[in-house]
Formats: C-alpha cells, structure tokens, sequence
C-alpha cells in the first residue's frame, strides 16, 4: 500500500484553504448583495430556483411538472430533486434568520462555495495520490484558483454542474486510491450512482472511470477484487436506492435518456455488477480467462441494452425539431464547437481552457509512461475526453478544467522540489510558469492587457460561457420585475433567454424558456417571434393565449437571429415599430430597457 504522510510545513499543509477561503472572499465581494442576488442569476440558476420553491411549496417529491412554462399544462423537467432537497435545507434553515428573499439569497450564496470547498478538498487528495504529500496542496491550491470566477462556483450557481464536477472528483479518487482506502471504492460507487441521478452531462466521464476500475482488475487480478466488489456494492446499491427515492413515474417507463430514467439505470447496474460478479469468480484465473469472462459478461449486457433499453444509445438532443435546432440550438453559445469559436470572434482567454487541457493531457500521458501508472493513463485517458467534449461543445470544459488541476499541481511541486534542492533558477521560474497558466485570471490578462479577471467579471457578467449576457441583466431588475408581477396573472410572450426570469420574479406563465423539453413552447415563441407580419404575429398571439410580450431593448438574442436571417415581428417590435393591437404598460423602472405590452 502507497503511503501519503502529511507534509511537514504547516503552511503547505494548509495552503488549499488558504487559497480556498482568499478566493471565497474575492467571490464574495464581487457578488450582489441580499435579494439582488436573485436577479443576477443565470437561466439554470433561476430555474433551479423556481424548482425549489414549487417543492417547498407544496408540489409532490415525484412530480416534476412545470406548469407555468410553455404551452397549457406545462412539461415535465428532466432535473433531480438531489439537488433540489439540499438547496430546500438550506433555505429552510436560513429561514430560522431571515425573511424567505434573503433567505433564499444565503442558500445561494452557500452552496457553489460548499461546492468549491469539496472540489478543492478532492483534488487535494487526487494530487496527493498521484504525485505525493507536497503535490496534493499545491493541486488543491491551483484549483481554488482554476474556478476563481468561473460562474458555476459564483455565488448564484445552483444548477448542477458544480455538483457533477464534485462527484465526478469523488469517483477519480476512489478509483486511483481504491487500495490504500477500504471506504473509498464504496464512495466512489456512491458517487457514480448520484451523479447519473442528477444529469447525464459527465457520462462518458463516469464510463472511463468505470472501465477504469475494471482495467485495474483485468491488470491486476486477485489483489483488484476487493475494490471491485466495495465499488459495485456503492454503484449498485446506490442506485437501487435513488432510483425510487428519486424517479418520477415517467422514468420507469423510460424510452429518454436525458435524465434518470431506467434506460440509464439498468444497463449501468448491470454493467456494474457484471463487473463484480467476474471479480467474485474469476480473479485468480489468468489474464485471458479474466478477459474472456468481462467480455463476455459486457457483451451480454450491451445486448441486453440494445434490445430493451436503448435510448442512451442516441445523443440527447438527437430528437430535437430541426426548426428549433437552426433557430435556438445553432446560436447557444454553451453548445458551440471549438470550431465554431475559431471561426468567429470569441474572446481569446477562451482558448486558454484548450491549451490547458492540452498541456495536461501531455503531462499526464508523459507520467503514465515513466512511471508505468494506470492512475495517471486514466488521468490522461480523462483529460483527452474531456478535451474531446469540449471541442465539441464548449459546455465541457468545466470538467476539463477539474481534471486538470491535479496534474497541474503535481508538475508544480515537481518543479519547486528540483528548484528547492539547488538544481538552479530555471526550476523555480518554470514552477512559476505552470502556476500561472493554471490560473484563468492569467490568460485573461494575457488576451485583454491589463484587464484582471474581475474587472472581466465585472464588465462581462462573469468569465466562462455559462454566465447571463450583461445587456439581459440590465433589464430585469427589481423595478421592472415588480411592474410585471403586478400586473394579473397571464401567458407571457418573450424570448427563450427571459424565461427563468419571468417564473422567478412573477406568477405568470411563459411559452418559452431554454430547455428542449419545452419544443412545443419554444416553437410557439418562435412563431410569434419571426412571424412575417403583425397581422401573422397577432393570430399566433392569440393561437396561443398570450396576454403581454416583453422585449428588452439591449437583448443580443433577437438581433442575433436577424444576422442569421431570422428577423421578423420581434426584431421590429425591439427595434420599435410597435402594432396597434400591443399597449406600453408603464413600469416605474427608468433604469430597466424592458418594455412590457399587454396584447389587445
């Protein structure tokens, strides 16, 4: 068993919280203060939110229906109530302090930097397992500051993604200190089975891992079966108590694959325990016995998964109208490629997350060879999926930038040690080099002069492609959101981007919002919104029952689609030429560029 001692300065020993909690405060000073918070918040953030209060209020466990979004009846969410239950405790709890605004704002507040914390922690523990007792703080330490600014561990962030990037962590460590930690493997399964529980988005990830621990038992046998069965003991377990601690009816029947559903469930488990059930009965056996039996037990699962279940075969948006995808999905800027930002004038600290991931993968795959390391062929196998996803989509870096952060670290001290033992200054300078490039706030200097990373925040909303565009947030603030929540309740038409918003800050329903169950909302706000004339919008209006349409007048999303060559009624109506079946309804909020009409 490889043995970790603690390091011997306490300063290096406490260096990940020190970072942690300096990278906190500079979080917190650039975050709104109290309820204003809540109007600052990305599409996800303020979904979350609405979800949590439609739970807190009354709605049942299982039903996961939003009714006040898209047409009559609303649709079913694909989100979990893992994250959901959680965020309720925490509101709850402040509660005991506090009016329910303010309240809400602390659980806000909270929960990305408890996030934080876990991420740090974990990569601490993954540095120390890959590299050593010194490597392990200097990994947690560059890895508060890797998500110093990211808007998923921004006071707001409560979608899920800082919560996958923990538990996608958990499950890295469990699987490369699987033997030196009896506990570890269990956590590890726990870990799988609650991420798929909350979100699909780390799958492939999750599945590397997997095959990982599956590896290591095909490399190692006999010594590799207890950690097999402990980590199968977590996954399968886990997952035959979330399932029906957390699906909702739909999911038993299945047939999507976006959210927990038996689809996603059952081939896992199976897979899972297929693994185990070759470590109870063939790890003595050699090699080719071993093999022969895994594959053999793979390949009648996968038959089984093709037959039965095989919606997770298919990518998640490969049901998506091809109306919606050339007018909505083609311009999300989270779901661009590497390509796509190559070709057009994206921000150029975007590309640091690239050369980071490519760096890493170098790094890793250099320390699997010299040192002949699965855990850091795994690392390296990670990383280049992870690179991999996210030049498909720009969404993926968020995982990239985790999995890096120990390599990081570990080539860090790699190069303070040889510095620190007079091998000469070239050392020091290159462990100063590698911790710059680490640091987001590096290539942002890099790529806008002087400008630091939060001033970027500041002027830009925040610094990672998920954050709200900064011209939406100047229109909905608490004046004009309080002119339209009263107002009596009705069906809002606007674009996709002010939906969240319109469920946060009021109690009407909206056609639209970003998320692709919503398609038959969405195509009806898109119809209002390109129809080709007023008299065409105004007969779409009444198709669907609206009652006010809202434009802001600094929102990129109508102009984007207008430079694409999908302009129409919106685009005039932004651009000023209103219909005389729309009236202004005054909103009291001068600072706001939200115009409210209500339809005649």
């Amino acid at each position: 068993m490889t043995q970790h001692p603690a390091p011997h300065s306490p300063l290096l020993r406490w260096l990940p919280a020190i970072a942690f909690a300096y990278v906190a405060l500079m979080m917190l000073a650039r975050a709104p203060a109290g309820p204003e918070l809540l109007f600052a918040l990305g599409n996800d953030s303020a979904m979350r939110l609405v979800s949590v209060r439609d739970l807190l209020a009354g709605q049942g466990w299982f039903d996961l229906t939003q009714s006040r979004l898209g047409l009559e009846g609303g649709f079913e969410m694909h989100w979990s109530r893992l994250i959901d239950a959680p965020l309720a405790g925490l509101v709850l709890l402040f509660d005991l302090f506090a009016d329910r605004l303010h309240a809400e704002a602390r659980a806000l507040t909270v929960w990305p930097l408890l996030m934080l914390a876990a991420v740090v922690a974990l990569v601490t523990r993954i540095g120390t397992a890959l590299g050593g007792a010194a490597a392990g703080p200097v990994s947690g330490a560059l890895a508060a500051g890797m998500f110093w600014g990211d808007a998923r561990f921004l006071p707001g962030a409560i979608d899920h993604h800082n919560a996958q990037v923990a538990l996608l962590l958990l499950l890295l460590w469990g699987v490369i200190d699987r033997r030196d930690r009896r506990v570890l493997p269990v956590a590890a399964g726990l870990a799988l089975a609650a991420s798929l529980a909350i979100g699909v988005e780390t799958l492939p990830l999750l599945a590397l891992c997997t095959f990982g621990m599956a590896g290591f038992w095909l490399a190692h046998g006999a010594v590799e079966r207890g950690p097999v069965l402990r980590f199968a003991l977590g996954a399968v377990g886990g997952l035959a108590l979330l399932f029906p601690a957390l699906a909702p009816a739909s999911a038993y029947a299945g047939g999507y694959c976006d959210a927990f559903a038996i689809d996603l469930a059952l081939p896992v488990a199976l897979g899972v325990g297929a693994m185990a059930l070759a470590a109870a009965t063939v790890s003595h056996r050699p090699l080719r016995t071993r093999a022969g039996v895994l594959l053999g037990l793979f390949a009648g699962v996968g038959a089984l998964t093709l037959a039965a279940t095989p919606a997770c075969l298919s990518e998640p948006y490969g049901a998506l109208d091809p109306y919606l995808d050339a007018r909505w999905m083609a311009f999300v800027r989270e779901a661009r490629s590497l390509a796509d930002l190559i070709a057009t004038d994206a921000e150029p600290f975007l590309f640091g997350y690239y050369l980071l991931g490519l760096a890493t993968l170098a790094l890793a795959l250099s320390y699997a060879w010299r040192r002949r390391s699965g855990a850091w062929l795994l690392v390296g196998i990670l990383i280049g999926c992870a690179l991999a996803i996210g030049s498909y989509q720009l969404r993926g870096v968020f995982a990239l930038t985790a999995l890096s952060a120990p390599v990081m670290g570990v080539t860090t001290a790699a190069l303070h040690r040889g510095w620190r033992d007079g091998r000469g200054t070239g050392w020091g300078l290159a462990a100063l080099a590698f911790t710059l490039l680490a640091l987001p706030m590096s290539w942002v200097q890099l790529s806008n002069g002087a400008e630091t990373l939060t001033q970027h925040v500041a002027r830009s909303g925040n610094a990672t492609p998920a954050a709200p565009d900064r011209d939406t947030l100047a229109c909905f603030t608490p004046g004009a959101m309080a002119a339209l929540a009263a107002l009596p309740e009705g069906v809002v038409s606007a674009p996709s981007n002010f939906g969240t918003r319109v469920l946060l800050h009021s109690g009407h329903r909206t056609l639209s919002a970003p998320y692709h169950r919503n398609q038959d909302g969405m195509r009806a706000q898109l119809e209002i919104t390109l129809a080709a004339t007023p008299e065409a919008a105004r007969a779409a209006l009444q198709k669907y029952g609206v009652d006010y349409m809202l434009v802001c007048l600094k929102d990129p999303e109508l102009s984007t689609l207008a430079r694409a060559g999908f302009d129409g009624f919106g685009y005039a109506l932004e651009s000023g030429a209103v219909p005389g079946f729309l009236t202004e309804i005054p909103t009291d909020a001068p600072e706001s560029a939200l115009r409210i009409y209500r339809v005649n």
